[in-house]
């Protein structure tokens, strides 16, 4: 346990828990996508009586939607590995300076 608190966005593991989180919706989205295009459309179907404002929606006005969806889950994966990936960096360099300091004129105990 770190005696220090942790913030949430300097937390690597919370990246890295994102990033695996985002590559599964990724694909999840692309290989269920006529799963998820047909959902969506049961889903406004199902809201167009009940709240003002839902459109019916066919197919075609649901796919680019999905597309873009689709699209979108792969860079958002991406970014969340690389802010993981600096976060770890600066934390560890952050425990090496802690340890640095510690020590007697750098000789550390390895």
């Amino acid at each position: 346990m770190p005696s220090f608190p942790r913030r949430l966005p300097s937390d690597w593991e919370f990246w890295q828990a994102a990033t695996l989180i985002a590559l599964a919706v990724w694909i999840l989205a692309e290989t269920n996508r006529f799963w998820l295009m047909s959902a969506l459309q049961s889903l406004a179907w199902s809201l167009h009586g009940t709240v003002p404002g839902v459109p019916q929606a066919g197919l075609d006005q649901i796919r680019p939607v999905v597309d873009v969806f689709t699209a979108m889950w792969l860079p958002v994966a991406l970014c969340t590995f690389f802010l993981g990936f600096f976060a770890f960096h600066v934390e560890a360099e952050r425990h090496r300076e802690a340890d640095e300091r510690r020590s007697p004129r750098g000789l550390r105990k390895d």
